[in-house]
């Protein structure tokens, strides 16, 4: 993969957007003068093209075959999920989790209650289902601002001493970064947008239902059929879809292992780089597992002069959000550190 976006710069921005790459663009150039010249004609093989996305996310995280769908984007995906489920289901959200995991659980007028989002965050949330008996759980796998990993084992054994209640993950910033296997992981329902970690721009993205998933805490049963009149509706834009089929392709000729080994790796010698400055959140600093999304404290002066330099970040929360990819090196983690 070729990314021209990295010439002359540093990208540690993958959790804001992932990087067109040219193999890419050459199928999206392909794809839209067959629309140029074709009209109409250029969808006849339109499902085929969407059916095979859908086997591709399956073979990718091990989803359920007739249980995964093609959504928009994230947001969209879990507000068709919240307006489907049983007004009376209460829900149990991470304070300071993905802006739009909030904003979609209040619009639905579902009851809902937060956690405290601390540096024993399971513990946390083990405690408030003990209490409070939530009927579902909805959280980020990886947590947008600081990178926080959930410990997805964790999560087994939540499902294991509740098995009632419904678990709802985004993994809008954790698809991609690691094998994962979906139908496996005790996750009911697994959500995410394609445009980050997957590469395959914006436009795009799933929804996976576990076949254990239990109908009561929906309005309607959630056979295939139904489920595709609430996600799928209308027409789907093959540009969008099939740049997700292409991407997914590629990463896995490239090898999803292959891609987590060398994230891990820049992960590690961030953080613990980070540490020896002294510059991470004692919140992340006290976990024992971390992402590759990191957040060090400065102002917007200091992002801009970051961008001015040429090293490519968001500010987020409080800080400054660094996030590392594959395409990244650890040369360009010590240039980031000459600055800080």
């Amino acid at each position: 993969m070729n990314f021209p976006a990295l010439k002359n710069k540093i990208y540690f921005d993958t959790a804001r957007s992932g990087l067109m790459y040219d193999e890419l663009l050459n199928w999206r150039n392909s794809h839209e003068n067959h629309y140029l010249k074709e009209g109409s004609q250029f969808r006849l093989n339109d499902e085929e093209l969407l059916n095979e996305t859908r086997l591709e996310i399956n073979k990718f995280f091990n989803s359920p075959k007739s249980r995964t769908f093609l959504i928009q984007n994230f947001s969209i995906g879990l507000s068709k999920l919240l307006n489907s489920l049983k007004s009376n289901q209460s829900v149990m959200i991470i304070k300071d989790d993905y802006s739009s995991i909030i904003d979609q659980v209040r619009c639905s007028g579902l009851p809902y209650f937060f956690i405290e989002n601390t540096f024993d965050l399971e513990l946390q949330i083990l405690n408030e289902i003990k209490k409070k008996l939530p009927d579902v759980l909805i959280f980020s796998i990886v947590q947008h601002i600081d990178g926080t990993l959930v410990d997805l084992d964790f999560i087994k054994k939540i499902k294991n001493e509740f098995p009632e209640i419904l678990i709802i993950a985004d993994g809008t910033q954790f698809c991609g970064t690691k094998f994962f296997d979906f139908k496996n992981s005790d996750i009911d329902i697994l959500i995410s947008s394609g445009y980050k970690w997957m590469l395959g721009g914006y436009g795009n993205g799933f929804i996976s239902i576990n076949p254990s998933c239990s109908s009561n805490y929906f309005k309607m049963d959630i056979n295939s059929y139904n489920l595709s009149l609430i996600f799928e509706p209308g027409h789907l834009d093959t540009l969008s879809f099939g740049s997700l089929l292409f991407s997914l392709k590629t990463i896995s000729n490239y090898g999803i292992k292959n891609i987590e080994n060398d994230i891990n790796k820049l992960s590690n010698y961030a953080k613990s780089s980070f540490e020896n400055k002294e510059l991470l959140n004692l919140k992340v600093v006290k976990r024992e597992k971390h992402s590759n999304i990191f957040n060090i404290e400065g102002n917007d002066s200091f992002h801009k002069h970051l961008v001015k330099n040429k090293i490519i970040c968001s500010k987020r929360g409080n800080g400054i959000r660094f996030s590392f990819n594959f395409y990244n090196t650890i040369s360009e983690i010590d240039d980031l550190l000459s600055i800080l």
